[in-house]
């Protein structure tokens, strides 16, 4: 069994923008961004991280090498986990028609409609599947342990409720609070079986790691998905 933590990047200057920034364009990070690495570094360090991915878009890139300093480990470049393209959005303020049209492409997702994208952007089919290409190299190359990879928001949005047993999309995406902050980690244990593997949904969008005082290791809330 692995336990994969899977956090999102530290906040960028896109972020702070208001961009849709999910290629390979520049936006890095920003100070508290690089604050908000630092401070998930040591919460890393309380656990037995054996292997860092990360995403090749230079907001995770700058992510993981701050945590990897600290746990001294090299990051590895994982293509599948990048942050899905939005095509023809790319480069917009996330406002206005732009906006809209990013959240009927998610609602659409939610209801199921795996081949609907924005032009010149990803499908859902399309992401998923390279979402579990990711999830299949990391487990073939640490059958256990646990490994961090660092990502991207609406990546990991878009694919861990779809993906992890016995979540229903719809209802998970009625809930409030689900929102996945900068340096949030969600923990996911992966179970191989012969020549396929299942995921386990345990904790998600923690950011209880961000808090000053770490004399009491963090809370883990558990997901339960009869909730």
């Amino acid at each position: 069994m692995t336990t994969i933590y899977l956090m999102r990047h530290g906040q960028s200057q896109a972020n702070v923008e208001g961009i849709f920034a999910n290629g390979d364009n520049g936006f890095p990070l920003t100070d508290e961004g690089r604050i908000q690495a630092k401070m998930a570094a040591r919460y890393l360090k309380l656990r037995n991280i054996r292997k860092i991915y990360t995403s090749p878009i230079l907001r995770a890139r700058e992510t993981s090498r701050i945590v990897s300093s600290d746990l001294e480990i090299e990051p590895q470049l994982l293509d599948e986990i990048r942050e899905f393209h939005v095509g023809e959005l790319e480069g917009e303020l996330i406002e206005g028609e732009a906006e809209r049209a990013f959240l009927e492409l998610v609602r659409s997702w939610i209801d199921g409609k795996v081949d609907k994208r924005i032009p010149n952007g990803e499908s859902h089919r399309e992401v998923i599947d390279r979402f579990w290409k990711a999830m299949n190299t990391v487990v073939s190359e640490c059958p256990e342990g646990e490994v961090l990879a660092v990502s991207h928001g609406g990546f990991l949005s878009m694919t861990l409720p779809f993906v992890c047993n016995g979540i229903d999309p719809k209802r998970f995406f009625s809930r409030s609070g689900i929102s996945i902050n900068n340096c949030a980690i969600t923990t996911v244990k992966a179970y191989r079986e012969n020549d396929s593997f299942s995921l386990e949904l345990v904790d998600w969008a923690n950011t209880s790691h961000m808090e000053l005082d770490f004399e009491k290791e963090p809370v883990e809330t558990i997901w339960n998905s009869e909730d």
